[in-house]
């Protein structure tokens, strides 16, 4: 194949879509862009890389290399320290491939990268764009507070409550000068994530309010005793942005703020606010001279709008969840054609994680199977899911407009989704047999007696705690550790469910497993993949209903369980100058293909650590 004319490349990355769900939307009605790219181009089904995960598998798609090389999981073992220490594998400090950015900027080219995994913090800008963060769907390094909520009946539940769960006991609101009669108040601390770059932010403070009827709004202030708000939220109706210079440790800050006051009652006893991501507008892009322009152009940047657990603790409902995500994923489509408009560019890359957060939350929608689908609602299921594949189709369609038709444009995902089943889905606990089995002992406090373990799960892995890498090691290397491993690999082998079914398809010795592309010094003695449910298991609905209630488990419009899963599939198509027009490879290819695939076709360097192979069907022979 001859060398390649250099083209413009562009990329849209769709968290957890697979082929067959892409197509489905398609046939549906709802991506008329992405209908026309098919057409135009080429597709294929691809194999995610194990395991099947977020970071894993952006970082294969940024890179071209197998977990192996670029050492990548969604959280990630650094090797000698504590084996239940593991850090988020979206620091691009733990990547060891180079990234098809910086492959780009090796070769002079210009890049705009939005939110990509292991993008950020960038450690040379020379010539990159940077929109977002590290693409880490679960925190946000630059907010001031996640998504939260306000209200007099939250019960802390399952993850984060302390950041986004803050019960309130409105009370008269003496001593506030110029409040009305009867009005009543209550603090909003703003708490920042874990994560967060801030640690301390002034609290905002709240007025309810009455009407002729009752209480009816809820007044949001920068401070108590202030005579105008920021914000005034009433029932149902999200309010327009407002812009407020927070005070923070680190000094002054301006950030976005908007709300959306879900319930009050006419006694003003009880309420539910929701309050969005407050996030700082004043360097969400790299250079940050760009900030005013796209807030201008786009409002304010909300980089993590609400993930699914805000639902299923307790935060917000599921039309007010679709409600932020569609602001989110329409400000990226509006992002994206300013930034291709206005900026010299050569590559852009940009990873859309809005489907992920919708399958993990609303599967039970569009699957017969689970508990909580009503056949009487399934068509609006299938609708919501139209608005949002046609979100992502807005996206493309944009990309494709400013980019021009001598670009390339590609879409990836990085895995596939499918309906976690109760019951019947949901993953082996390593942990759990290897506690069993006495190889694992805790204290009575539930902490890891680490001088009498022998060995630790976690994710696919089972890492033996080993004498001279590990730093509490009881196993001594040699003969005590094969027999050890052996131990294990065979009782994990071995261990089947209530049904008598085996609960892992595979199990092998790490060197084994390197054929996966599952390798080095940050993964386990031991990996093991679970097994697929029976292809005929069904949740028994009349046995699930009698041992569950609404309260434990949710309802359509507010479930409290995940819902989705991530499935072994996703799918790469690419359109433009030199590839095969109407293409559809009939058999899946790995997803380390992409990259070198588009390198090839757009005439970038190959990163330099990829060790996937082109798919040469998908080009046109010149």
């Amino acid at each position: 194949m001859a060398n390649r004319t250099s083209r413009k490349l562009a990329i849209v990355g769709m968290d957890s879509v697979s082929l067959w769900f892409l197509d489905r939307f398609v046939e549906r009605g709802a991506m008329p862009n992405v209908k026309r790219l098919l057409a135009e181009g080429a597709v294929t089904q691809t194999w995610p890389c194990w395991p099947w995960e977020t970071g894993t598998n952006w970082a294969c798609l940024a890179t071209g290399a197998s977990p192996w090389v670029h050492g990548i999981n969604m959280s990630t073992h650094v090797a000698g320290r504590p084996l239940d220490e593991w850090t988020s594998g979206f620091d691009p400090a733990l990547n060891r491939a180079e990234p098809l950015w910086r492959a780009a900027q090796r070769a002079g080219k210009r890049s705009i990268v939005i939110d990509w995994s292991q993008s950020w913090p960038l450690d040379n800008p020379d010539g990159i764009v940077h929109l977002g963060e590290d693409g880490g769907p679960t925190w946000s390094a630059r907010a001031l507070q996640n998504c939260a909520a306000y209200g007099t009946d939250l019960q802390p539940k399952g993850w984060w409550p302390e950041q986004i769960l803050t019960p309130v006991r409105p009370r008269p609101a003496d001593g506030w000068p110029g409040a009305p009669a009867g009005a009543l108040e209550f603090e909003m601390p703003v708490r920042p994530g874990h994560q967060s770059r801030y640690r301390r932010v002034k609290p905002l403070h709240a007025l309810v309010r009455h009407g002729a009827a009752g209480y009816d709004r809820v007044a949001v202030y920068a401070a108590r005793g202030d005579a105008r708000p920021l914000l005034t939220c009433r029932p149902g109706t999200m309010t327009e942005w407002a812009l407020h210079r927070f005070e923070t440790d680190l000094g002054p800050v301006e950030a976005g703020l908007r709300a959306k006051l879900l319930r009050l009652s006419p006694d003003g006893r009880r309420l539910h606010l929701h309050v969005s991501q407050i996030y700082s507008q004043e360097d969400f892009v790299q250079p940050a001279a760009l900030a005013a322009e796209l807030r201008e152009r786009c409002g304010p940047f909300v980089r993590l709008p609400l993930t699914q657990q805000a639902v299923t603790i307790g935060v917000t409902d599921v039309p007010t969840f679709a409600e932020e995500q569609e602001y989110f994923s329409r400000w990226y489509a509006r992002g994206a054609a300013h930034l291709l408009a206005t900026q010299p560019w050569d590559l852009f890359m940009v990873k859309w994680h809005t489907p992920d957060w919708f399958q993990h939350l609303t599967f039970y929608m569009l699957d017969e199977r689970h508990p909580l689908h009503d056949p009487a609602r399934a068509a609006e299921g299938w609708a919501l899911w139209d608005r949002i594949m046609g979100w992502g189709d807005e996206m493309v369609g944009a990309v494709r407009e400013a980019a021009g038709p001598d670009a390339l444009v590609a879409i990836v995902s990085d895995h596939g989704g499918e309906c976690v089943l109760p019951g019947v889905t949901e993953g082996a606990d390593l942990n759990a047999r290897l506690v069993e089995k006495g190889w694992l002992k805790r204290a009575k406090d539930g902490a890891i007696d680490w001088a009498a373990s022998v060995a630790y799960g976690h994710g696919g892995y089972v890492f033996l705690n080993v004498k001279g890498r590990d730093p509490q090691g009881v196993v001594a290397p040699g003969r005590e550790y094969d027999v050890r491993r052996e131990e294990i690999l065979q009782s994990l082998w071995d261990w089947t469910d209530a049904g008598g079914r085996r609960r892992f398809q595979a199990v092998l010795p790490i060197e084994d497993a390197g054929r996966l592309g599952v390798g080095g010094d940050r993964v386990g003695d031991i990996f093991a993949i679970g097994v697929r449910p029976h292809p005929l298991a069904a949740v028994d609905r009349d046995a699930f209903w009698r041992t569950h209630t609404p309260e434990q488990v949710g309802t359509w419009d507010w479930p409290l369980i995940n819902a989705g899963g991530h499935a072994d599939d996703s799918f790469f198509a690419l359109a433009g100058p030199g590839v095969r027009r109407g293409y559809r490879r009939t058999r899946p290819a790995l997803i380390t293909g992409v990259v070198p695939t588009v390198a090839q076709a757009a005439g970038l360097p190959t990163p330099r650590d990829a060790d996937g192979a082109v798919i040469r069907e998908m080009l046109d022979e010149v």
